[in-house]
């Protein structure tokens, strides 16, 4: 099944609301124009008709601007979105015509982004209702239960597309995020299963092959004291060979032992790769090695809990994510740019995180710094868990 890109539907929506405002603004200010009755009591004056455009216009650019990547993704409703509801209301109250709660429509497709659903079911009944309650009375047109209730039902419906259409986007996002999780994962315990991999080579270097070659050294020290002078010569090259292979057998078990750490940074890298926004920095200290599997996972997982706040509470465009010796202390830093000023409140996800680092007695803290949200994971080098 072939998945339409979002640029292209964020284009059609802002088309479709154009045109819509345009056709609704064409077709109105026509029939005004043409004096016909019921379309509006106030007098086609140029003032008027200018004044009645100037709404329009507001509401069209009102309208396309609220639908814009940036003021789309807004935690908090934009000045755009609160233009767009005050000239549809206006124009709903200065056209009889109920053609004009079709603005209204437009308006309920945006609320679900910012508001709960008690209040967007309040706005798409309470607001048809009045304005068909002002319209039946001052107009005196017929049909105006009927309009009301249609409307009303439109606004219903353009709540529950628009809610269903959240529900899966918020699906594929926790999708997403598993994905990523069951990467970072992956990588953890492939380093894991590697690190565990050499360990076990190199105790079998040691225990058998280091064995047989120092026995082999002593034999034939042993053999050069006691044969015959003309193959001493020989002798020795065999000795010297196995002193050889002994030496390169220790240096590859310490090669195998020095190189014992975890990837992490692979692990933090395939968390990062499917993040659309913001922009992560990863700095990880040069020669910082980390050997244990548990404080390697409340790491990972520490940053990928700090991620998803910056995902659900901050506006960031960038983020940086800084692992670092200070100290006696392995510090963890995760911090954006996306200037929140309050801290958000601590859910099971934070709880979680300090819950992971007293584990291995060290501590989380959360703060609102200079430009955005910190998240510092701070856990003591000497506890026996870090290298």
């Amino acid at each position: 099944m072939n998945r339409i890109k979002p640029n292209l539907i964020i284009a059609a929506d802002i088309i479709l609301a154009a045109l819509t405002i345009g056709f609704l603004a064409a077709a109105l200010i026509f029939l005004w124009l043409g004096q016909v009755e019921a379309v509006t009591r106030v007098p086609a004056t140029p003032a008027w008709i200018a004044l009645t455009s100037g709404l329009f216009l507001l509401n069209l650019v009102a309208n396309v601007l609220a639908r814009l990547p940036p003021w789309r993704e807004a935690r908090r409703p934009p000045v755009w979105l609160w233009l767009a509801m005050v000239s549809a209301l206006l124009l709903m109250l200065l056209f009889g015509s109920g053609i004009c709660a079709v603005l209204w429509i437009l308006v309920i497709a945006q609320l679900p982004r910012y508001f709960s659903w008690r209040s967007c079911l309040l706005a798409a009944l309470l607001v048809p209702l009045l304005v068909g309650l002002y319209q039946g009375l001052l107009f005196d047109q017929d049909f105006v239960l009927i309009n009301t209730v249609l409307y009303a039902l439109f606004n219903l419906f353009a709540l529950y597309i628009c809610f269903t259409l959240q529900a899966e986007q918020q699906a594929r996002e926790y999708a997403s995020q598993l994905v990523r999780e069951l990467k970072a994962t992956q990588s953890l315990l492939s380093s894991a299963s590697k690190r565990d991999e050499r360990l076990r080579i190199a105790r079998e270097l040691h225990d058998l092959l280091g064995h047989h070659l120092a026995a082999l050294s002593i034999q034939l020290e042993i053999a050069r004291h006691t044969e015959a002078q003309p193959r001493d010569h020989a002798i020795d090259r065999a000795g010297t060979i196995a002193h050889l292979l002994l030496s390169d057998m220790r240096e590859a078990v310490s090669e195998f032992r020095e190189r014992r750490g975890l990837d992490l940074r692979q692990a933090l890298t395939s968390l990062l790769e499917a993040v659309p926004r913001p922009r992560v920095w990863l700095q990880i200290q040069p020669g910082l090695i980390i050997d244990d599997v548990h404080c390697a996972e409340v790491i990972l997982r520490c940053a990928q809990e700090a991620l998803t706040n910056i995902l659900r509470h901050s506006q960031a465009s960038r983020a940086a994510i800084l692992l670092r010796q200070q100290g006696a202390s392995l510090q963890l830093t995760v911090e954006d740019n996306g200037g929140l000023r309050q801290l958000p409140v601590p859910g099971n996800g934070m709880r979680g995180m300090q819950e992971r680092a007293q584990d291995i007695g060290g501590r989380c803290d959360w703060e609102c710094g200079l430009h955005g949200l910190k998240l510092t994971l701070t856990l003591p080098w000497d506890n026996g868990l870090l290298i």
